[in-house]
């Protein structure tokens, strides 16, 4: 602060302003004027970056203009205020003596206030450059997580094991059956390993790997295991996180009781047009040894906080449980970009 205002002060005396203007008010009074200006502008506008912090304005350009033109205005009252009183006590009684000096204070308080802005919107700018890059790391973070949480729900031993049994047992009773299985088993694959390409997808093709999913649940657990699904067309051209049902529909299989006396009741519907809904009878297995940590729902809220979306709505009563999940309905291309 003391370098700028001395930096001013100098600068004015190299243009030879008290030579060119008939300022009469003492070097040295206006020495200390130009540190108290500076001083009080610098603290100033920290003050009231502080307190435009506190609003929380999300507009950075909003922001900038508030702090700005806020600060224009208070320089100006306080420079007249300071340089009116000084004038009066060291020039004369008379306003009209006093236009000079003010004109040089307010010259030099509105370029110390341009300097001051001009660095705080670098740092801001800076800020906010930093923070988006920190959200687009933890986004990638995040996005990868639910990615690798969907694939160990793919690929974990039991589901091989599972599902590999259940191959076993249809090939020597139903060749055909066996082959179709292999079918709809390498679409589960392809489908999650591909998902990573893109951050949303059309829900139709959402649905059209859910039913390949849904046929391997059915031919392992048979009659235990019902499923609806009644989701419009209107709803199935929006968009969706990829595997987002696969996540659900594998928690509530995960952790209820299925059986052929005590069926498990799936339903994904689309009851608005603006969500969709996976929803199943409660019946949670007594010694849960799969126990859930949240991690799947918890990915699937943020990738949609980070689209600028609603998370999740979850819903338990003593007989249902269910997830609901917003729909995307993109205007812009980039949310087609890969």
């Amino acid at each position: 602060m003391i370098l700028l205002g001395g930096y001013s002060f100098m600068n004015t005396l190299l243009v030879e302003s008290f030579e060119h203007y008939p300022i009469v008010t003492p070097k040295p009074v206006i020495f200390l004027l130009f540190l108290i200006l500076t001083i009080a502008i610098w603290e100033g506008n920290r003050l009231l970056d502080n307190f435009l912090s506190t609003m929380e304005i999300k507009s950075f350009w909003k922001r900038i203009s508030y702090s700005f033109g806020a600060s224009i205005l208070a320089v100006f009252f306080a420079t007249m205020l300071l340089g009116g009183i000084t004038s009066y006590y060291t020039i004369s009684h008379n306003w009209v003596d006093w236009i000079l000096p003010l004109k040089l204070l307010l010259m030099f308080s509105f370029r110390v206030n341009l300097f001051l802005n001009t660095i705080n919107v670098i740092f801001l700018y800076h800020q906010q450059l930093e923070k988006s890059n920190q959200e687009v790391e933890n986004y990638k973070r995040i996005s990868s997580q639910a990615q690798l949480q969907a694939l160990k729900n793919q690929v974990n031993p039991h589901f091989l094991f599972n599902n590999l049994s259940v191959l076993s047992a249809l090939i020597p009773m139903d060749a055909n059956a066996s082959v179709e299985f292999v079918r709809q088993f390498s679409r589960v694959y392809r489908y999650v390993l591909k998902s990573p390409e893109k951050e949303i997808i059309e829900l139709k093709e959402e649905l059209n790997f859910i039913e390949s999913y849904l046929y391997l649940l059915k031919t392992r657990f048979e009659s235990g295991l019902i499923f609806t699904i009644n989701v419009d067309k209107n709803c199935q051209s929006a968009f969706i996180v990829p595997v987002s049902l696969q996540m659900l529909v594998e928690n509530a299989v995960k952790h209820n009781v299925i059986g052929k006396n005590k069926p498990l009741h799936v339903e994904i519907l689309c009851l608005d047009n603006e969500t969709i809904t996976v929803r199943n009878n409660l019946q949670l297995k007594l010694a849960d040894d799969q126990e859930s940590t949240g991690l799947g729902l918890n990915n699937i809220t943020k990738r949609y906080e980070f689209l600028g979306q609603h998370g999740l709505e979850v819903k338990q009563t003593t007989d249902q449980f269910s997830v609901t999940i917003p729909l995307i309905r993109p205007t812009h291309a980039s949310f087609f970009e890969p």
